[in-house]
């Protein structure tokens, strides 16, 4: 189960320990919002990356330290 997937099941578990109730419907929607945020997440840093490698006085700390937040982020989406 992805991290998606937990977090779905966390805000909308099963009433009353019955499937297919209202909450099945709203945790695909859920997940598809979880995985687009992160999707954004990973953009903003990817451009900021760009950014710093357009500066005229590179920080390659702040890129790596970037980069390393970026790997963090999609190691705990899975």
């Amino acid at each position: 189960m992805s991290k998606a997937e937990q977090r779905a099941f966390e805000a909308y578990p099963y009433k009353y320990g019955i499937q297919g109730d209202i909450c099945d419907s709203l945790r695909p929607h859920f997940i598809n919002g979880y995985e687009k945020a992160t999707q954004d997440i990973i953009s903003l840093i990817e451009s900021r990356i760009a950014e710093i490698l357009g500066d005229a006085q590179p920080a390659p700390v702040l890129r790596i330290e970037l980069r390393e937040l970026i790997d963090k982020i999609k190691e705990g989406s899975k």
